[in-house]
Order: structure tokens, then sequence, then C-alpha cells
């Protein structure tokens, strides 16, 4: 009895304890969805340490417990619930992803490097495994931290101990975003700090004020200022959502001569609309949001004002700007976006990142390195007119947000460039114009070679540039200049080659037989794209020709010589060189009878016409006949033993006639032609009928043949005689 009795004590106490441990994890769960994430961490931590709540059978209160410590800047105690969570089987790899970028954060890399290299990242498709392995199997942080003397940062003197960001160009000094007034209302219990206002530091006076007419209950912040038309334009808290506990935040602008305040068109009490910054003529705002046709968290979006003075519909500034991370804080400014993102590679929270424009388009992305960017988050960026100078905002050190000022020193890549000719001394080339484009294709700059072919050129980094060079005497040609991966100012000493308009063609004649050199050789050159004749000449008596040749084209040449056989030879002026020297070796004609078989004058299965290298072949004996008139060919053709022999003897006419009358067509008397056909009766391999034989040795006998007649020499007559002997022998 007393053993039950004390049984049923411990169940009571056990149930009593889930009972309120249960009620715990409600209450907890309850304020994280009402985004109380100050009051709801204070319940989460006390179920993790004091209540050793199980992370395998609760993971999502450890994911909520740490994301409501990270907002409320209890970062050992985030660090604490991710590491309960990684050593269950619910980790996942969002949740592995969330811990490296958090370590990152944290400054923290071989603790991310080791996660890295887990089971849970090594064995996953996720995409963003190739970000992560850019930043564990590159040189990625060092790159960014290799050149710190571009940029000079120091702390302004306005901020306070309470978070100050979100700086703003005011004439009379700088306005900004802070919590530092904590008398003003109750603290704001997401993170249990008092509301942000707008605040004014006067550089003159060196007092900080808070601007009047932006005066909200909840929070008012992030604001652009409008100096022309004195317009603030500024985030603040929508009315609270109580059916779905949802705040949300939109865009208001305040007349500072009317003291009327308007709300942005496009805010929405379901979505988060924020960030405003103009454009610096006043037609584009640009801002954040999570609106439908978002990429990510928060993408950045703008909208154009019309001629009325309404805002169109808003556009994303697409995905070389947003990515599945969070993009906020733009600003625009002399072509380029400015950002904060925490989806684009960085060094670890928010990274400020600069966008190059054209009418609105990004061309690229840059992440300006350290010191602008460090493993913190680094946000708010806004320069002045000269891009040089600015103020952004930082929780480095303390995670405590402040504003900095920025001194940028810019980076130039200088290129010192010669532009000389590909000819052997190469030869520098004067009075070029040197077109530049960008990577859209926008002409920025017009360059001139000078006397020596020098021009040069100052780019900035991580940029690709095309150079288009053009001169009245030589091949126009474009070549990419890329600055990309470039740390540092720096000075780059390049040549570029250009080729002239025409190629010098060199050739010698020689004779195959004792290798001497052939003068007065009938040398012609065919352009194959035409096929037209451009060029007749005559050896030297050294053997030699020279012509000039238009670049980029396709040529023959045959060289042919009264008691020789021709030659010929193939070759392209396309390769850049400036000249080209060929060997054309042509050897003694045998006699009569020679036999002389051109290579590729072969044809097809049953047909007999003739293709483009075939003709190209056949120029070779035009030549050679142009050059010996006295000569007469006698044309064989030829079949494989496929087909019927009364059928192959047709085709092999067929053939010698295609062969014959594009001679003729060439300038070559018929009569100078003999056309024989001989079917397949005379192979040049075995094979023939009833045996197998492969394509490749059927191909061989299908060909036409010529053999050289020449004219038969007359004996000559005696001379008369009074020698009665040889009289008598005459008749």
């Amino acid at each position: 009895m007393k053993t039950k009795l004390i049984l049923s004590i411990c169940s009571v106490i056990f149930s009593t304890i889930i009972f309120a441990q249960d009620r715990k994890i409600a209450k907890a769960e309850s304020y994280y969805s009402l985004s109380r994430f100050y009051d709801a961490s204070i319940i989460y931590n006390e179920l993790m340490f004091k209540d050793k709540v199980d992370p395998a059978v609760y993971p999502d209160l450890f994911r909520h417990a740490a994301e409501c410590n990270l907002k409320t800047k209890q970062l050992n105690l985030a660090k604490d619930a991710l590491d309960y969570l990684a050593v269950t089987d619910q980790f996942n790899f969002d949740d592995a992803y969330g811990y490296i970028k958090f370590m990152l954060y944290l400054d923290r890399i071989e603790d991310a490097k080791e996660m890295f290299k887990k089971e849970i990242v090594t064995a996953s498709t996720d995409p963003r495994k190739i970000e992560l392995s850019n930043y564990f199997e590159t040189d990625f942080f060092e790159k960014l931290k290799s050149d710190t003397s571009r940029t000079v940062i120091s702390l302004v003197e306005f901020n306070s101990e309470l978070g100050d960001f979100s700086p703003a160009f005011h004439p009379k000094g700088v306005a900004f975003t802070s919590a530092r007034d904590k008398s003003m209302q109750t603290p704001w219990l997401i993170e249990n700090t008092a509301f942000l206002s707008q605040y004014l530091f006067d550089s003159n006076t060196k007092k900080v004020t808070r601007i009047k007419g932006i005066k909200g209950k909840k929070h008012d912040g992030v604001a652009y200022y409008d100096s022309v038309n004195k317009l603030y334009y500024y985030t603040r808290n929508l009315k609270r959502n109580k059916k779905l506990n949802l705040t949300s935040v939109g865009i208001f602008i305040y007349d500072e001569l009317t003291k009327k305040e308007e709300a942005f068109p496009y805010n929405d009490p379901m979505l988060y609309v924020a960030h405003p910054a103009l454009s610096k003529d006043g037609k584009t705002i640009w801002f954040s949001s999570n609106r439908e046709g978002t990429l990510g968290g928060l993408d950045i979006w703008y909208s154009n004002k019309s001629e009325n003075g309404d805002w169109s519909k808003p556009i994303n500034a697409g995905d070389k700007v947003n990515t599945a991370g969070n993009e906020m804080f733009p600003y625009e400014r002399n072509g380029k976006l400015y950002f904060a993102s925490n989806g684009h590679p960085g060094l670890g929270g928010l990274d400020i990142f600069k966008a190059e424009l054209h009418e609105k388009e990004v061309i690229n992305v840059n992440n300006p390195g350290y010191p602008l960017n460090t493993n913190a988050d680094d946000f708010s960026l806004i320069v002045d007119s000269t891009d040089t100078l600015g103020y952004f905002s930082s929780n480095r050190g303390d995670y405590i947000d402040r504003i900095y000022n920025v001194n940028f020193r810019n980076t130039v890549i200088d290129l010192q460039a010669t532009l000389v000719s590909n000819d052997p001394n190469h030869t520098p080339v004067a009075g070029a114009t040197v077109i530049v484009k960008d990577e859209n294709g926008v002409v920025i700059d017009t360059l001139y070679t000078d006397s020596e072919g020098k021009f040069s050129f100052q780019g900035s980094p991580e940029r690709q540039y095309t150079f288009d060079f053009s001169h009245p005497d030589m091949e126009s040609f474009s070549e990419v200049f890329s600055t990309l991966g470039a740390v540092g100012s720096e000075t780059v000493k390049k040549e570029f080659m250009m080729s002239g308009k025409q190629v010098s063609f060199f050739a010698t004649i020689s004779d195959g037989d004792n290798f001497e050199k052939v003068p007065d050789a009938v040398v012609e050159v065919k352009d194959l794209n035409t096929n037209k004749i451009i060029s007749t000449s005559r050896s030297d008596k050294e053997g030699k020709i020279f012509v000039n040749l238009p670049r980029n084209g396709n040529y023959e040449v045959v060289a042919s010589k009264i008691g020789y056989n021709p030659s010929r030879v193939l070759f392209n002026t396309s390769d850049g060189n400036s000249q080209i020297s060929k060997e054309l070796v042509i050897k003694k004609t045998q006699g009569p009878g020679a036999l002389v078989r051109l290579d590729n004058i072969l044809y097809e299965y049953n047909k007999f016409n003739l293709t483009q290298e075939s003709r190209n072949e056949l120029d070779t004996l035009v030549a050679f006949l142009k050059e010996n008139k006295d000569v007469t060919v006698e044309v064989s053709s030829h079949t494989d033993c496929r087909g019927t022999a009364e059928y192959n003897q047709k085709l092999s006419q067929q053939r010698g006639q295609s062969c014959a009358n594009y001679i003729v067509s060439r300038g070559i008397k018929r009569d100078k032609l003999l056309v024989k056909n001989y079917g397949e009766t005379k192979p040049l391999n075995h094979c023939v009928d009833g045996v197998e034989c492969s394509e490749e040795l059927h191909q061989v006998n299908r060909r036409t043949e010529f053999v050289l007649i020449f004219p038969k020499e007359e004996k000559p007559k005696e001379a008369p005689t009074n020698d009665p002997e040889k009289q008598q022998k005459m008749k």
C-alpha cells in the first residue's frame, strides 16, 4: 500500500512537471509568433538550460531559441541552442547552413569550416553548397582582406551606446536613425529596446536633435532626405493586424513645407516595404520589400516617378542584385547602386556591395572587402557626389550599431598599352582608334595611339572592358581587357597586336629531281571563295615569286612550266601572320604517254558530278596545259566493280565527260582532250566481281586519270650529197 502511494505521488509530480513544461513551451512559442523575441528568449533559455528539454523531441524550439537570442544580441546563447540541435538526427542542411553563416558572423571561421566538413553538408545537393564551397575551398577571405589601403574608416562623434544607424545626407549635417531616447515610450517588446526615431546631427553646432514632423507611436527610421523639395522619405510601422499577429512596415513621405505626411502607394499591411532612397534626379525610389516576385527574404525594388508625380508599379532589381537571402538599404549615386546583403558571398553577416548600373540594369556586383566589410553587419552606405566620402553603419566589435565615416581611395587599374603590327619587327601602329566599351556594350571612351603606338586607360576593379581597334591600313579587331580579381591599384603593361589588311605571300619553285630553283615558272593564285584567278606571275631567276593577298581568304597556288608536271598548294590567310612562305616542287614530265593521276579526282558511289575539291585539282592540270600548248591529254575514267558492266561503262563515260567539260570551261580547247572510258575493267586493287571489299577500297577504283600525249618529233632531213653511194641509199 505504501509503495503504491509513493508511485502515485511520483506520477502526479511527473505529470505536473510535464504540464508545466508544456505551458512554458506554448507561452514561448506564442511570444515567438508575435515577434516578441526578448520575452520568448527568456522562456526558451529556461527550457534549454534549466528544464533540459530534449532537442531531438523539440527541434523547432531550439531553432526558435537560436533566432530569438540572435535578434536580442544574446549571441553565445544562440550558439548554445544550435550546438544542442547539432548533435541530434533532427539537424538538417538548413540548420547547418545557418550555423555556418552564424559562425562567420561571430568571426569563428574554424568552427564554420568544421561544420562544412560534416556529412550533412558534404552529402547535400542543395545549391547553397556552392556558396559555402567558395568560402572554404578558395582564397575568398584572403582576397577580400588583401588590400586595406583602399578604404579609411572612423567612428563619427555623435554615436550613442544604444544603437545608431542608417545615415542620410542633410544640408545641416547628417540625419540618422537611433534608439537613444529611452524615456520616450515603453520599451519595444521585440528586442526590449527603445523605439527608433529620426535624429539630426548639426555639423555646425555639433548638437543632436530629434527631427520634428516625423513622430509616430512606434518605429520611425531608415530615412532619405530630399533637400531640393524638402521631403523626408522614411520607414514606419503600419497598424498591427491583430488577427494575424502581424506587424509590418511601410514607406511614408513627409513634406516639411506643408507639414503633411503621405503614404507610399505600394505599402501593404501584409508586406515589408522599407529602406527608401531616392535617385539623384528624384525620378526613382529604391526600397526593400518581400512583395510578390521577391527571390528571397527581402529584395531590392524600385519605382519610377511619372510626369504627373505618380509612382509606377515596383520593379524588381533583378537576380544580379537579389538572392535567396536578404538585400536591404539601397542607395543610388553616380551610376552605382550600393546595398547590403547576406545572400551574396561576404565576410559574415550583412556586407555592403556596389553594383554598376546602366539605365537601372545591373551590370555587375562587387564586394569592396575589408575594412568596409567585416564579419559583423555592415550596411546603409551613402556616398557623396565624388564617390570618395560617405557614411555607413556597422555593429562590428560589440554588435551594437554605430555610424562610421568612410573615405574611399579610388582603386585604379592603370593600363599602359602598345599597339604593334604582327610583322616580324612588330612595328608600332600609330594613329589607330581604340573604342572602349563596358560590359553592356556602351561606349565609355575613345582613345588614339601615338607615334609609338602607345595609349593608356584607367579602369576600375572587377570589370571587363572591350577594346575595338581600327586603322585604315589594318584589320579591325576586338579584345577584352579584364580587371577581375584585382585587389588594389596597379599598373598593367600590355601589348596588343594588329594584323595588316594584306598578307605577303612568298613562294619558291624547286625542281623535284635535283632541288635546283626553277626560274620562269608560271604561278597562278586562285581565290577559292570566288573561284577566280586573282594573280598570275612568273618566278624570278632564283625561282621566287611574291604577291600580296587579302586577309581571311582561302587560296590555291599552282606552279607550272613547259617540261614539268604542275604542283599545287592550298593555304589560308586567317591565322594572323603577316607573311606566309611556301615551297612548290615540280617534277619533269616523264615523256609521251606519261600517266598523271591527280589527287582527289574521286567520286561518290554511283555519281559523276565533280566536287569543289576535284575542280581545284583539275585547275592544276589546266595550268599545265596552258603552259604546254602542244600537249594533248587522254582523260580516262574508271568505276568500281559494283553494278553491271554496261552501266559502269556509261558511268565512267559521264565521269570523264564531267572532267573534260570543266577543263574546257577553264580555257582549254576541246581538241586537246581525248575522253576514254574503261568502266570497271582496270581496277587498281583486288576489288573485282565476287570479292568483298570495304567502301574505302572501292573508292580507290572510282577515279579519273590523265595521260599526257606529246607531239611526235620529226626526223630532220639530210642535206643533199654528191656521194653516189649515199644517193643510192636515199633512194
